[in-house]
């Protein structure tokens, strides 16, 4: 070999042994009847969706993409073939599967070794059932009055984001699923508008909170961060006509402890702050009420009786009550076997408003990590729901 080769290819060597490795995670499966088709793998980036691989499928329909993983956090990538696409969300260099068969792709494929990618299926599957339930009232109610569909649409959609906040936000606010969701979109319109909807940017603080935990300094963070805390800031219940000051906005992102649930800090009858944070660990009934109300003595009793039944299997109930007149709230709270405390501000109370009570009383449920999970509006089901989550 001559020389100059030999230094060629010690340089070429050295060139490769300096660079740094590149993780990647690795993506195959199999979509059949699709024989001839192009299979593309997009990058859903944040601003932007880039095809970043494709493969011809032949009538075995077997393919294999070996991309460079995600870095800074979680990333989302989908399959697509002729308009028919698949949802992935990739945390890691792991080995994901997936098979399909093309005419029915978006609703019946299988996903292996990604647990994210298969919740996000579920939450896809979800999002495609409300597009379905709108398109059903709109041939129902074609000719019908405007208002009125209208009013069932919202109901509709109110019912699905309901249900989108339990299963999918507030159980786990980290992860992909949860971020994933805040971004869903019904014919280019967002379900969910933190801009709008108080209850709305609860959900993206929750949500970025986690994120600014997990993935500090990453750019979905920090996106997300910020249109948070303009949310916040737009829905604020003390909101004017003037700008909400930067420090009132720090004041209540502070209260939203890692869980993503807002804290909550009140004296109890003895005078001594608890925090419901502090319940960690138990199943929580959260419960907004007022003792110097007609319902309150039946209430309670009820109440009495779900606390005798669980309490040995680490349930409690943090009861927040905004009665204006003290020493009422204390000659009831101090025979209560649960944590009474009081808000002072009664009716003003930043709490009801950061919960969106609208009604008293109000309950939330909250599992043994501290992940609010229903807010029951009917007080018969809370037996069975308690059950459930003391299991």
């Amino acid at each position: 070999m001559k020389r100059s080769n030999l230094a060629l290819l010690v340089l070429t060597l050295l060139t490769v042994a300096c660079q740094p490795k590149v993780d990647r995670f690795t993506l195959n499966g199999q979509i059949v009847e699709a024989n001839g088709k192009t299979l593309y793998l997009d990058h859903m980036g944040l601003d932007k969706v880039q095809v970043i691989d494709s493969v011809k499928l032949d009538a075995e329909g077997q393919f294999s993409f070996n991309p460079v993983a995600p870095t800074e956090c979680f990333d989302f990538y989908r399959l697509r073939v002729d308009g028919k696409v698949i949802n992935l969300a990739i945390d890691s260099t792991e080995t994901v599967s997936v098979t399909a068969s093309l005419p029915v792709m978006q609703i019946a494929y299988m996903v292996e070794g990604s647990e994210n990618s298969s919740v996000l299926k579920e939450l896809v599957m979800t999002q495609m059932e409300l597009l379905q339930e709108l398109r059903r009232l709109a041939t129902l109610y074609r000719g019908s009055n405007v208002n009125q569909l209208q009013e069932m649409v919202n109901e509709t959609v109110d019912v699905y984001k309901s249900k989108i906040m339990t299963d999918f936000i507030f159980p786990a606010p980290g992860s992909p699923c949860a971020y994933y969701a805040l971004f869903l979109s019904i014919n280019g319109q967002m379900l969910f508008n933190p801009q709008a909807d108080r209850q709305d940017a609860r959900c993206f603080a929750a949500v970025a909170t986690q994120m600014d935990l997990h993935y500090p300094g990453a750019l979905r963070t920090s996106h997300l961060h910020n249109v948070a805390l303009k949310g916040m800031a737009k829905t604020s219940p003390s909101r004017n006509n003037s700008q909400v000051s930067e420090e009132a906005i720090q004041q209540f992102e502070s209260k939203i402890v890692e869980t993503g649930l807002i804290d909550i800090e009140l004296p109890d009858t003895k005078g001594v702050n608890q925090k419901l944070s502090d319940q960690k660990g138990k199943v929580v009934l959260l419960d907004f009420t007022a003792y110097k109300t007609n319902y309150s003595p039946n209430y309670n009793l009820m109440l009495r009786e779900l606390y005798n039944k669980y309490a040995d299997q680490g349930f409690n109930i943090y009861q927040v009550s905004v009665d204006s007149d003290e020493s009422f709230w204390m000659n009831t709270a101090v025979n209560q076997p649960w944590t009474c405390v009081r808000d002072e501000s009664s009716i003003n109370s930043t709490y009801l408003k950061s919960y969106n009570v609208q009604q008293l009383p109000a309950v939330f449920l909250i599992d043994r990590d501290g992940n609010i999970v229903d807010r029951p509006d009917n007080t018969n089901e809370l037996d069975e729901k308690i059950a459930r989550l003391v299991e």
